[in-house]
């Protein structure tokens, strides 16, 4: 059976349920807590919680995430490698003339890049009147369950914003430095776009990329702003039965060489995330690790409770996390609406 992080069930058994067990512990009419039930009253024994904005695609579909590599170091290195040496043409040589000494010669200079490490770290308490209330039946959920549910969701969500915005002084996939920003792709949203404007993009965004990477990289995600994603379900031109925009655009990328894998996804985050602060911003990349990646040194890590003093209980829970790290600003474009 696979072992769980937090097992809520069978610490409920050791501490609040095992209180209800045994009235000696309290005293279940003078609990301390009032609720006035009548007949036509019905407790449900479940909970409202609060509902946020998560991605409509894993977090690795953006930029992959490199999970348990580097825990506690401050922070992420990796060695880089570059050819230093003689050009192919000065290696070219008369067999007859030349000597040992008057070789061309082959090289590499080695660099490095790295990013640091954040430490999260979050409590949460159990007081003795919880319990209490808990047991004598007062609370109609498990109050740990939830507790726990919050914290890891306040982590997940986290993690996701600054997946996109950074946090701090670390950078995410919207707001890296060093990345080109170009403002004549998109003059306007798709939608508003003249079928001029639209076969502009089809036509050049990619050729754009490839040229900016010398030939080396073709993208394979288009992250695009909500708001400008909603609008690719619209039939190219007037007439019934034309594809949609999103069909055009995926088609002509792949018919110029986009590979198989190659995405449209959106977010939110993206929908102010041009230079200005108002407009939208789309990123045309490639997300090979090579190029982008995010480090999770130590994932979210829940720990037992543990007794605080003679009445409350503390949970404690750690993580660890980078920002997003763009190895090669030349495989990353950004597009910027400009109205």
């Amino acid at each position: 059976m696979e072992k769980k992080i937090f097992d809520a069930e069978g610490f409920a058994k050791k501490t609040y349920e095992s209180l209800k067990a045994s009235n000696a512990l309290f005293d279940v009419p003078n609990a301390g807590v009032i609720q006035t039930v009548d007949t036509l009253t019905t407790i449900i024994n479940d909970v409202i919680r609060a509902k946020y904005y998560t991605t409509p695609a894993p977090l690795s579909d953006y930029v992959k995430m490199d999970v348990g590599r580097g825990a506690y170091g401050t922070s992420v290195f990796q060695f880089a490698t570059a050819y230093t040496g003689s050009t192919f043409e000065e290696c070219i040589v008369n067999p007859a003339t030349t000597g040992i000494h008057n070789n061309a010669t082959a090289d590499i200079k080695i660099d490095g890049i790295s990013i640091p490490n954040n430490f999260f770290r979050a409590d949460y308490s159990i007081s003795n009147e919880e319990l209490r209330m808990a047991a004598a039946g007062r609370i109609s959920f498990d109050i740990v369950e939830e507790k726990e549910r919050a914290r890891a969701t306040m982590w997940q969500l986290g993690i996701q914003e600054s997946h996109f915005k950074g946090i701090g002084a670390n950078k995410g996939l919207l707001n890296q430095t060093g990345v080109t920003v170009n403002t004549s792709l998109m003059p306007v949203k798709f939608a508003a776009m003249t079928v001029a404007q639209l076969k502009n993009f089809a036509a050049n965004a990619i050729a754009t990329y490839y040229a900016q990477t010398n030939g080396t990289y073709f993208p394979n995600r288009l992250v695009l702003p909500s708001a400008t994603y909603m609008q690719l379900g619209v039939p190219y031109g007037d007439t019934f039965g034309m594809p949609t925009l999103r069909e055009v655009i995926e088609k002509a990328f792949k018919e110029a060489g986009a590979p198989a894998d190659f995405k449209i996804l959106h977010t939110i985050y993206a929908n102010n995330a041009a230079a200005d602060g108002t407009h939208g911003r789309a990123v045309l990349y490639n997300n090979e690790t090579d190029n982008i990646v995010r480090y999770i040194p130590k994932n979210y890590t829940p720990h037992p409770l543990f007794a605080q003093g003679s009445l409350d209980m503390i949970s404690q829970a750690e993580g660890q996390f980078t920002g997003v790290q763009v190895k090669k600003p030349q495989t990353l474009l950004y597009i910027d609406e400009q109205a």
